[in-house]
């Protein structure tokens, strides 16, 4: 196991809710990270139906402002498990020393993240941004690479890739002609979509590379992982079982809905448009080969890695069912 290290921690801070009020060994703190999209609130979601209840659970969610700063909420101790935490970025935190450990995959595939540009601009697709700025959200992200991975696939490579931070601020440069197009997930910016005011040009799913693998990640502390194991176990079956109930049950968009202040319609259109059980599973991590040569080329690590490298990362809980 890699020696520890020094750790540069970013701030979290706490959404001021205990789900379900309990003695204290039975409370697991959840890290999510900002944003509302529907698979980072399948946990509130289950906490609310007494999902998490039924394995004998408590929960308190330490919300993060994006995933970048997950695997930073688990080594400061402000979390005992983050949810969707970059692939990429774990394995980077894990080689640099950080007690994580890799519990589950959490999403296959990026059809949540996806570019648009103004309706009127002639830009329609990928193929159509050579030589144009086209913005995403900071170098060495999550979105950076699947950027880069569409442009290669279109066959683009003078555009010139603007950082703008959180997907909001892309929008009123792409209005105003600054950007020819720029990213996005939802729910942001998902009205304006639906109202036709900007369009689709790609979504990382378009991706062969990205359509199969495993891009986010369920992350343990590992002290935490050592000394509560049986929580650590529960908390993954009902993860699942709060996945499947957020699928098959027509009230659990309306519950979305409320949870992140959003029309009922808008909702739907991100359920139907942007998720699917398959981009959610938690059983089978896919792709790790694609994901360390990505993790090299992002500078995450510093050395080519195979799976002996970095078996050590993982404990599969659910999985092993112990």
């Amino acid at each position: 196991m890699p020696k520890s290290i020094a750790i540069v921690l970013a701030s979290v801070f706490w959404s001021g809710v205990i789900l379900h009020p309990a003695a204290a060994d039975d409370t697991v703190r959840i890290a999510v990270p900002g944003g509302h999209a529907w698979d980072t609130a399948y946990t509130e979601l289950g906490a609310q139906q007494g999902i998490f209840k039924e394995e004998g659970l408590d929960l308190q969610i330490v919300h993060v402002a994006d995933e970048a700063r997950l695997e930073n909420a688990l080594v400061s101790g402000d979390a005992d498990i983050a949810v969707a935490a970059d692939f990429r970025r774990v394995v980077g935190a894990w080689m640099s020393g950080a007690p994580i450990k890799v519990i589950s995959p959490e999403a296959t595939g990026a059809p949540d993240i996806f570019w648009y540009a103004k309706v009127g601009n002639p830009v329609a697709t990928m193929r159509d941004l050579q030589g144009q700025p086209i913005g995403f959200s900071h170098p060495g992200t999550l979105i950076e690479f699947v950027l880069r991975t569409l442009l290669r696939d279109a066959g683009v490579d003078d555009a010139s890739l603007v950082p703008v931070g959180l997907a909001d601020n892309g929008y009123q440069r792409v209005l105003s002609a600054e950007l020819a197009a720029s990213w996005s997930s939802p729910p942001t910016l998902i009205e304006y979509l639906i109202a036709g005011e900007i369009r689709m040009i790609a979504r990382g799913d378009d991706a062969p590379l990205l359509r199969h693998q495993t891009v986010r990640v369920n992350v343990a502390r590992a002290d935490f992982l050592a000394g509560h194991r049986s929580a650590a176990l529960g908390f993954l079956r009902a993860y699942k079982k709060s996945i499947a109930w957020a699928f098959s049950s027509p009230p659990a968009v309306d519950a979305y809905a409320k949870l992140t202040d959003q029309r009922p319609d808008v909702a739907r259109y991100i359920v139907k448009e942007f998720t699917s059980p398959a981009a959610s599973q938690v059983d089978q991590i896919k792709g790790e080969d694609a994901v360390l040569d990505e993790a090299l080329a992002a500078k995450l690590i510093s050395r080519p890695l195979t799976h002996e490298d970095i078996k050590e990362m993982y404990d599969l809980v659910l999985k092993q069912g112990s």
